[in-house]
Parts: C-alpha cells; sequence; structure tokens
C-alpha cells in the first residue's frame, strides 16, 4: 500500500471513525457487487466470480419515480464516484472542490439542483426527507470550505451519493407499503 493511500485512509478514520469504511457503509448509488457461479468450459469446475452491475429498481416503484431514482443515481455516480485513484472514488465536485471558495459554492449548486430535482416524486417529498438532503449538503458545504484537509474530507462524505440511497429508501418503504395493502 502506498505511502499516501495509507495517510489518506488514517486521516480519514480519524475524520469519520467508522464512517471512513466507504465501501461498507456507503453503498454506492449506481451499481451492486453480484456473485454467481462460472464453469470452467474445460475442466467443468466452477468457482464463484464477484461482478459489477446496475442497481435494479423495484417494479412496485411508479414508472415515473423510477426513471426519476434512475436519473439521479447516474448524476450521483458522475459527481461523487465516477474516478478512482489509490483506492479512493471521487467524481467532477472532488475535483471542482478544490478551487477555493468559488468551487465550493458551484459544488452546493449543483447538489441544490439534485435536490431540487429529487423533489419531482410523486407525491413530493416529506419534511424529515427534505431535511436530510438540506443537512448531508450543508454539511459537505461547510466541510468544504476548510482548505486542502476540508476538500478531502469533503470527497470522502459524499453529500449525493447519501442522498440518492434517502431518496431510494423512501421510494422503496413507500410503494413496498403500497404494493402491500393492494395485494
Amino acid at each position: 500500500m502506498p505511502l499516501s493511500t495509507f495517510a489518506f485512509k488514517l486521516l480519514a478514520s480519524k475524520v469519520f471513525g467508522e464512517q471512513a469504511k466507504i465501501g461498507k457503509t456507503l453503498e454506492d448509488p449506481y451499481f451492486e457487487e453480484v456473485e454467481f457461479e462460472k464453469r470452467s468450459f474445460w475442466s467443468g469446475s466452477t468457482k464463484l466470480v464477484k461482478r459489477r452491475r446496475e442497481k435494479s429498481i423495484p417494479e412496485y416503484v411508479a414508472e415515473k419515480d423510477r426513471k426519476l431514482l434512475r436519473r439521479l443515481r447516474k448524476r450521483a455516480y458522475r459527481m461523487e464516484m465516477m474516478f478512482n485513484f489509490c483506492g479512493i472514488r471521487f467524481g467532477w465536485l472532488g475535483i471542482i472542490g478544490l478551487v477555493p471558495v468559488i468551487g465550493d459554492l458551484i459544488t452546493v449548486m449543483l447538489s441544490l439542483m439534485v435536490y431540487k430535482e429529487a423533489k419531482k416524486v410523486e407525491g413530493g417529498l416529506t419534511p424529515d426527507i427534505e431535511f436530510k438532503f438540506l443537512t448531508n449538503i450543508a454539511i459537505d458545504f461547510v466541510l468544504g470550505l476548510v482548505p486542502i484537509v476540508g476538500d478531502i474530507v469533503g470527497i470522502c462524505y459524499k453529500a449525493n451519493s447519501r442522498n440518492v440511497l434517502v431518496l431510494e429508501n423512501h421510494l422503496d418503504k413507500k410503494y413496498r407499503r403500497l404494493a402491500v395493502t393492494n395485494a
């Protein structure tokens, strides 16, 4: 493990504690890891293989909301998880955020655009979901204002990915309840 990766992970673990293990606590809003058996053509033996695939959205979620969630997942992926450097996933917001003050303002505007898009969900967002969205955006903005260290911490925080997961859980609970009552 390179020294820079070790130092970064140590810093992240001190700042975030358990949340520093991004792969374990904050799941990827766009992809999921799937295991399947792969059979050898020649020997016939099998082994377990892990692959990444696009996350599926349950069928009981309304079509309009599925399209919206799919669009927000792609946007969050591009904004925060598109690139991988030394095992650290980051996106365009991490790069834009490196510009002092102006970069932070641009990232907040882009995050608020995701929030505005999420409000188009059928039936709107509940006040507690809106509060979670805005709190994640505010935390990311405040952390980003700290020079250099704030940018690194902001890359680890991934506010938009958190918001997409909040929206996904909200839609899942909402439509699962409707599916159960209609069955």
